[in-house]
């Protein structure tokens, strides 16, 4: 079985995927073309999604003549392939009797329109509706319709915009997160937004700003488009970490955090709950938020029993070879070996 993970890097998940496939004997391989400030650790990175439409499709046209008979299996990322955002190549896969996965990250396929009349709070609340183009989701759809195999997304609110996908949680290299000792009095509470309106940045400020005053020795901290690296830094030394108020599920960064045995907030929707196999999430809201980081951080026993079973949630369910075995299954559901 050879996978290629392709071709946009959202979130650590390609490297991430393709490592863990490697380490199950899959012979496996990450590629981007979509450069990031976070530099995530890609195997082949080659940043042409920037450039000029010549440059940029001939590059294209090179990965796709490098790649298109070496691998089995042709994982895709955020909807798009080797030859994007048109995804012009995608007759190729099927002539050539190539299984093909469309994995979904977000928006990429959300319907706004959808979100917004169905959810008082949603990805989409407060998001600038031209952050999204729907012509272009709705023709990825179409196109997994005709041509992917299998569809996958890694947030559940997904599955009301990909009606066909199943969800598989977000890959976590554990190796990469030793927790630091634990804190009995806290000192750092972080947020750490890649948008600030899907995450609810304003009201988390509003929060924190409130919460100064009463917790002198506490610092409450916002970051944004940092290094990857540089945010594990942040989310280990942190004592508390807060995610988003908008979502209802929990993104990437809640899972590093876990890793590391942070407590972590996020809104979560009521109706996902059957879904979360005891996930030590403290579920919070815009209304809340105030209310339940203070009396977190002021509970040394629940933050503390809180961390612990945070990391045995992360190990058990996002650890990047529990999610490549999952892929496995499905690779061989398509008749991969």
């Amino acid at each position: 079985m050879r996978v290629l993970h392709a071709p946009s890097e959202i979130a650590g998940q390609t490297s991430i995927l393709a490592r863990a496939l490697r380490d199950l004997g899959v012979e496996s391989w990450s590629l981007a073309t979509n450069p990031t400030f976070a530099n995530y650790r890609v195997d082949e990175l080659h940043p042409l999604d920037p450039m000029p439409p010549l440059p940029r499709y001939l590059g294209y046209a090179g990965l796709l003549a490098r790649h298109l008979n070496k691998w089995d299996v042709f994982h895709f990322h955020f909807g798009r392939t080797l030859i994007a955002p048109h995804n012009l190549d995608l007759p190729l896969y099927r002539a050539l009797g190539k299984k093909l996965v469309f994995h979904y990250h977000g928006c990429d396929v959300r319907n706004r329109a959808h979100m917004l009349a169905t959810h008082e709070h949603s990805t989409c609340t407060e998001c600038a509706p031209t952050f999204c183009i729907p012509a272009r989701q709705k023709r990825i759809l179409r196109e997994a319709a005709t041509h992917a195999h299998a569809e996958i997304v890694s947030t559940p609110d997904l599955l009301e915009s990909a009606t066909r996908a199943r969800q598989v949680h977000v890959a976590v290299w554990l190796e990469d997160y030793t927790p630091a000792p634990f804190r009995e009095v806290p000192k750092l509470v972080l947020h750490a937004p890649t948008n600030r309106l899907i995450k609810g940045t304003p009201y988390i400020e509003r929060a924190f700003e409130a919460l100064r005053p009463r917790f002198p020795g506490v610092e409450f901290r916002v970051v944004e488009k940092l290094d990857w690296a540089e945010l594990k830094k942040a989310m280990h030394d942190c004592d508390v970490f807060v995610d988003q108020l908008h979502m209802g599920w929990y993104g990437m960064v809640t899972a590093e955090a876990m890793a590391y045995g942070r407590p972590s907030l996020a809104y979560m929707r009521p109706d996902f709950e059957p879904l979360t196999r005891d996930c030590p999430l403290v579920r919070t809201s815009v209304e809340t938020l105030t209310d339940d980081l203070a009396a977190l951080l002021g509970d040394t026993p629940r933050r503390r029993r809180l961390g612990e079973e945070s990391r045995a949630y992360v190990e058990r369910e996002h650890e990047s070879h529990v999610i490549a075995r999952k892929l496995v299954t499905l690779y061989e559901s398509l008749g991969t070996r």
